[in-house]
């Protein structure tokens, strides 16, 4: 059996850049359409899609864009300038026609899986692929013959007849055939860190190095100018530009008014970092191009709680860079869970907390243990959460949870830093989320999903 897939900090945690508002529900379509595209090697002239009328995507396929980045993917174009809202206009002028229904006959699970038909000219492909959360993808059948595409480097499909097929990788960095793992769980993690007396940036910087053949400079620089695209989606969502269609209306610049003007209860430096998660996430949900970490709905945690932790203490920039690494560290082990909405929002904004709460008290504290458990604690604060998005928008209760996940990862650092025990190890936590996200309503509950609400406009 092979080992399992050790996750880049940069191509997995941090990541996707995309267009809001979901990387499961924008750029995990885009690149499933992308490398359709690809295959199909000729024009695209009509895309069917057939999903469950049980899983993930009925309740979010078009409040959250999916229909609109599929068809950019199989048009081609690039996610991060393209219109979204242009992507129906564009087909038309393309001359592709589309197709986008759900069906009982598709399992639920996978929870966003979908049966793809791209049909040019002069040859028909049939695809079963899955947006498996955080924008990673999987296509695990092409034309009758099993596949496992992940769109991660270049890749070719040979059928019985004969025809080759190809796809371009999706990732911004292709990843190696043999990468070095310097760990693979967060217990050998620690045991590594403290046998070479790194602190968790260090240990971060080590690891991806070695994960993706980089070099150090090469991570810090990647991690500066990831931290700095996050930051400055801060400013954009509070323009007056910002708009969005769904069940709310942007409000974060009401909201920093009133949480910073004195006649609320104080929240410290949470009164600047809510605000600016708000702000984030109206961004995103404009379709603006967001840093997911480690989800787009997720999106507004950990550069805000970061952000705001440094203003209140004076912590600069370079420190700012440190924080961010050991936050994406942490990731590292949540992998498993793809960061997906379908085993609850605890895979999404939980794992953001712990992520978060890691990284700050990694620079209260060098020490690498004390990450560790402000990571357990962060997550073992919010265990069990599900995703109930209304109407399919990133919305609601998405903005409230992003907003109130920033003090909440201030006080897992504090209190990882004051020495409370998180008695779980992070390598459980993990476990446990899984073992949860197996038993809980991943959403709809209060909800009749995206369909019906389309259909009732």
């Amino acid at each position: 059996m092979s080992e399992p897939k050790s996750a880049s900090i940069f191509n997995d945690v941090l990541a996707p850049l995309t267009p809001g508002p979901s990387s499961s529900n924008t750029c995990g379509p885009y690149r499933i359409g992308k490398i359709a595209s690809d295959l199909l090697g000729e024009k695209p002239e009509r895309l069917e899609i057939t999903m469950s009328t049980r899983g993930g995507f009925f309740s979010t396929f078009y409040g959250m864009g999916s229909d609109k980045a599929f068809i950019a993917g199989v048009l081609g174009k690039d996610l991060l300038s393209f219109d979204l809202e242009s992507a129906y206009e564009e087909a038309r002028a393309a001359g592709l026609e589309t197709d986008f229904k759900f069906s009982d006959d598709i399992p639920s699970m996978p929870s966003e899986m979908v049966m793809i038909t791209l049909s040019g000219s002069s040859f028909a492909l049939h695809i079963r692929a899955v947006s498996l959360g955080g924008g990673d993808i999987i296509i695990d059948m092409v034309n009758g013959i099993e596949t496992a595409l992940d769109g991660r480097r270049d890749e070719t499909v040979v059928l019985p007849s004969g025809k080759t097929l190809t796809a371009k990788c999706v990732y911004e960095s292709p990843s190696p055939e043999n990468p070095l793992v310097l760990f693979r769980n967060c217990k050998e993690m620690l045991d590594y860190a403290v046998k070479k007396g790194y602190s968790p940036w260090e240990t971060a910087v080590k690891y991806e190095a070695a994960l993706c053949g980089t070099t150090e400079e090469e991570v810090w620089n990647k991690a500066e100018s990831v931290y700095d695209y996050a930051i400055r989606t801060i400013d954009a969502g509070f323009s007056p530009e910002v708009k969005f269609t769904g069940v709310t209306s942007p409000k974060a610049a009401k909201v920093k008014k009133d949480f910073t003007g004195g006649s609320l209860i104080p929240l410290g430096a949470a009164d600047f970092g809510s605000p600016y998660a708000l702000s984030v996430m109206e961004y995103s949900n404009s379709h603006g191009c967001i840093v997911c970490m480690p989800t787009g709905g997720s999106s507004g945690v950990i550069p805000t709680a970061i952000k705001s932790a440094a203003d209140s203490m004076g912590w600069n920039h370079d420190t700012c860079i440190k924080a961010l690494l050991a936050a994406g560290l942490i990731g590292v082990f949540y992998y498993p869970t793809h960061y997906t909405g379908a085993l609850g929002c605890q895979a999404e904004i939980g794992v953001a907390v712990s992520m978060a709460a890691g990284g700050l008290a990694s620079v209260l504290s060098t020490d690498v243990k004390t990450a560790e458990r402000a990571a357990a604690l962060g997550i073992q604060s919010l265990m069990g959460l599900i995703c109930d998005p209304a109407s399919g928008f990133v919305q609601t209760p998405c903005f409230i949870r992003n907003m109130t996940a920033v003090p909440t990862a201030f006080v897992c650092a504090n209190a990882a830093v004051s020495g409370i025990d998180s008695l779980v190890s992070l390598d459980d936590m993990v476990q446990a989320v899984l073992n949860t996200g197996r038993s809980i309503k991943a959403c709809g509950i209060n909800d009749i999903g995206t369909c019906a609400f389309y259909k009732s406009k």
